[in-house]
């Protein structure tokens, strides 16, 4: 039995031997069989072309200057405020929004009579008169500048409580004040600062009120004299 297996394992082994060059010679065909584009990978998506886009031409920026008579847009302060900071400046833009207190602090169950004693006996609730003014009627009011603490009517209580002088200065300083509304265009002048001497603060700047010219309704000539 052993003499019989011992030619069959010879002749295995043999063929073995014999077929190992084949399969590697094999192997190796079938590599370089393989074109480059076989091998390559897929493709890109994007595909070069000839075609040429007719893009706008890119628009010049225009760095806001001051106006002729001096005073500044209001474009001018957003961009170079910092520059002005601490500076007796003007300004000219359109009246955007001015707070009333009235409406501030009204709420809808509050009768005229109830707003009315609020605003007599209560003044603490109302904020100091500020308004916003921007570049033109269709500016959007986080893109204007604050004026803030302008003059405004004394009221009963501090008639009876301030000295004669404050009260003199005060009447004087809100007589002087011209008449405006939303819509108007005003030239304002003051302080450009970031924060005024009764508490208002913009990290942007604003302007502490000097002084106004309604352009849109000016005084008679009388009264700007």
């Amino acid at each position: 039995m052993a003499a019989t297996l011992r030619p069959t394992l010879l002749a295995i082994t043999s063929s073995l031997l014999l077929s190992g060059p084949v399969l590697f010679a094999l192997g190796v065909s079938t590599l370089s069989a393989c074109s480059n584009d076989d091998l390559s990978g897929a493709k890109a998506e994007v595909m070069e072309t000839s075609i040429k886009l007719d893009l706008p031409p890119v628009p010049d920026f225009v760095v806001p200057q001051a106006n002729p008579d001096g005073s500044h847009p209001i474009a001018e302060l957003r961009l170079n405020g910092k520059s002005f900071l601490d500076t007796e400046i003007s300004a000219t833009g359109t009246v955007l929004w001015i707070y009333d207190c009235a409406t501030a602090i009204r709420s809808p169950e509050m009768t005229d009579k109830d707003l009315k004693t609020i605003l007599e006996t209560e003044p603490e609730r109302c904020t100091r008169p500020h308004f916003i003014i921007g570049e033109n009627a269709s500016s959007k009011m986080e893109r204007g500048i604050q004026i803030v603490e302008y003059p405004r009517e004394i009221r009963k209580d501090e008639k009876s409580a301030l000295p004669d002088e404050m009260i003199a200065e005060m009447e004087a300083a809100f007589a002087a004040l011209p008449a405006f509304k939303v819509g108007d265009e005003v030239r304002v002048s003051g302080q450009w600062t970031l924060k005024s001497p009764k508490g208002f603060h913009n990290s942007d700047g604003l302007m502490v009120y000097g002084g106004m010219e309604n352009l849109t309704t000016p005084a008679p000539a009388e009264e700007a004299k």
